[in-house]
């Protein structure tokens, strides 16, 4: 159990670190879906929706839009409360590996929640938040609550059911638990609610996802469109290592470290979050994953020493958090990639040290 003074001190480091992050974004993202979202807090289920993807995913902007404050206000108080909240469960759950004030530095500065305090007019921080707590419930082995939220969070996003699928694979690896079938009743509570939502809007109501590119599966969805628009190998490969930076390594390298739960879940989690990439920008796509990638990071770099520790994750947290809030106030990534790469060699080296002592 964690003390309430631990837990508090994890709260209000995750909400400051989440304003700062809030605080440095420009006033306003070039790019937005804002006009797809605000549409639905008008006309929710109106026929003949022109919004493609956008229509089914009306829950967060019609609670938003009974919020009796401004919209801006609304959309950025919403970011702001789900990231703080998202880094507080996550912690809570890392918390008896490894440092949670370390793990809530990797979440809050990963490209995901960045992107979406430069662009909060999004479901996602919802969505972070559902996958924060099905990572708490699996640990907890407690799938009803993942099933209730599985149900209703489809609403908000699909991402949700990809969510709840990563759930089901686990269950496959976790021969531990007696009851573990029952963890593919959340997705297939998410695909009944998801599915039947479609159908009954497109027969009924006109509705249709076909003008979207990741409507074209056989095409190659958005991927084909990301490849296709990013020339470069170089740059792929740069946009593939946006969503954690060094982060990767970490929690590969912390995969063995990280508690049963954890590497089960993580194992879960690779198929549905590759299928997500063919069907969403990559990078947003993987940014999802950060319930499993920063358990794991943290866990590798509780291994090293405390110096090396937060020099990574505060380093590499400048490169990924540059690259989603596109703000002046950072160097350019270039830049940034010196100190955080040397700060990984450093975690690496102190890493093998303290296994040499150890062996």
């Amino acid at each position: 159990m964690i003390s309430w003074r631990r837990a508090a001190a994890i709260l209000l480091f995750n909400a400051a670190l989440s304003f700062v992050i809030q605080m440095s974004a420009p006033a306003e993202p070039r790019l937005s879906d804002r006009s797809e979202y605000e549409y639905n807090s008008l006309e929710p289920f109106a026929p003949e929706c022109p919004k493609t993807i956008y229509c089914y995913r009306f829950l967060v902007p019609a609670v938003l839009a009974r919020v009796p404050l401004d919209p801006e206000v609304r959309w950025r108080g919403l970011q702001w409360l789900a990231h703080t909240a998202t880094g507080t469960v996550t912690a809570f759950v890392v918390s008896p590996f490894a440092s949670p004030f370390i793990a809530s530095t990797l979440l809050q500065t990963s490209y995901a929640f960045s992107f979406t305090a430069y662009d909060p007019y999004t479901p996602d921080p919802v969505v972070f938040l559902i996958a924060a707590l099905v990572l708490y419930w699996w640990v907890q082995d407690r799938s009803l609550p993942v099933a209730v939220m599985a149900a209703a969070g489809v609403f908000v996003k699909e991402t949700v059911a990809v969510l709840a699928a990563c759930a089901a694979v686990a269950s496959l690896f976790a021969q531990d638990r007696p009851h573990r079938w029952r963890w593919c009743v959340p997705v297939i509570l998410a695909a009944i609610f998801l599915f039947t939502f479609h159908w009954f809007m497109d027969t009924y109501a006109g509705w249709g996802i076909s003008k979207n590119p990741a409507a074209n599966f056989s095409g190659g969805s958005w991927l084909a469109v990301w490849w296709r628009n990013n020339p470069s190998l170089i740059r792929k490969a740069l946009i593939v290592f946006s969503p954690f930076g060094w982060a990767w390594i970490f929690a590969l390298m912390g995969y063995r470290f990280a508690p049963p739960s954890i590497r089960q879940l993580a194992l879960g989690a690779v198929l549905p979050i590759g299928a997500l990439v063919y069907v969403q920008t990559p990078e947003r796509a993987l940014g999802n994953a950060f319930f499993v990638i920063v358990p794991l990071a943290a866990a590798f770099l509780s291994r090293v020493s405390p110096a090396a520790a937060w020099a990574a994750a505060i380093t590499n947290g400048l490169v990924t958090a540059k690259i989603g809030l596109s703000t002046a106030w950072l160097p350019s990534t270039s830049i940034l990639l010196i100190p955080a790469s040397l700060s990984a060699a450093w975690a690496y080296a102190s890493f093998r040290r303290r296994l040499r002592i150890s062996s």
